[in-house]
């Protein structure tokens, strides 16, 4: 093999340009015959979470509609109250229940009420107290984007509850609240 020492500088010169050359020479014929593509006009938007409530299928409120109102005997069922909830958004919703308002200082004791509501899933059913203490999800859920439940309410009376007649539940509401 023969040293790069013993090579004429002056080749030397030459051989390294020369290199030098070559490779500027194929970087530039491949800048040249590669192309470039893109995705573009790309346009993005955030889902909305529209849950509403009615208390028929043509009629929804962003806020509220009017619940049941029933005498309870001890032991039987109310008669079901029908209520809508309809996903007015662009994403599915997984729905809860919960009943923000203390009903403990009623005549009738919440732990003797079980609320009962079911939107065509299976029924979830808990006291008034429990209720209050915390939420439950709906079976069923999500309710998908753009569809509607239809949704029963029902009020039990413990059976075991003795009272005299004409006590009564504080007047409470069931809040229905949907996360994507």
């Amino acid at each position: 093999m023969i040293s790069i020492r013993k090579i004429n500088p002056m080749a030397r010169a030459i051989g390294t340009m020369g290199a030098v050359a070559a490779l500027v020479g194929g970087i530039t014929f491949a800048a040249l015959q590669s192309n470039t593509v893109a995705l573009s006009s790309n346009t993005l938007s955030s889902a909305t979470a529209a849950l509403q409530i009615g208390s028929n299928s043509e009629s929804y409120s962003d806020t509220a509609v009017a619940g049941m109102t029933a005498t309870l005997v001890p032991g039987v069922p109310s008669s079901p109250f029908t209520f809508y909830l309809k996903n007015n958004g662009q994403s599915d919703m997984n729905i809860t229940a919960h009943v923000p308002t203390d009903v403990s200082s009623s005549t009738i004791p919440a732990s003797d009420i079980t609320l009962s509501l079911d939107c065509g899933g299976g029924p979830v059913s808990f006291t008034l107290d429990a209720w209050h203490a915390g939420s439950a999800a709906i079976p069923g859920n999500p309710l998908t984007a753009s569809n509607t439940w239809t949704c029963t309410e029902t009020a039990t009376l413990a059976s075991s509850y003795s009272g005299g007649g004409g006590e009564s539940v504080t007047p409470f509401d069931v809040q229905f609240v949907g996360n994507q």
